[in-house]
């Protein structure tokens, strides 16, 4: 089973297993997301060019932000398995 995904900047396309570690690695990398909107690393870095703020600094939780994405990503593609849900404690991805 993959997921498939978007950035809503530059369009490219995506596609992961939806296991442990996995949102984990892809926030670590840069990604980030907002609502239903993905953005890749390379998109986020040049964030700031684009909007007058870093990504993380114009947002109050990104990586809350980022676990919903993820979250709601796996809901849509995956439903009816049996796959964990992340949250963030302590700054740390964890099965919910």
């Amino acid at each position: 089973m993959k997921i498939h995904y978007q950035c809503s900047n530059c369009g490219k396309r995506f596609q992961t297993s939806p296991i442990p570690g996995v949102p984990d690695g892809m926030y670590f990398s840069g990604c980030r997301a907002v609502g239903d909107a993905f953005y890749c690393e390379d998109c986020v870095k040049t964030w700031a060019e684009r909007n007058g703020k870093e990504f993380d600094k114009q947002y109050k939780d990104p990586e809350g932000m980022f676990v919903k994405w993820w979250n709601r990503t796996v809901d849509m593609q995956c439903a009816g398995m049996n796959i964990k849900k992340y949250r963030v404690i302590s700054g740390m991805y964890e099965e919910d």
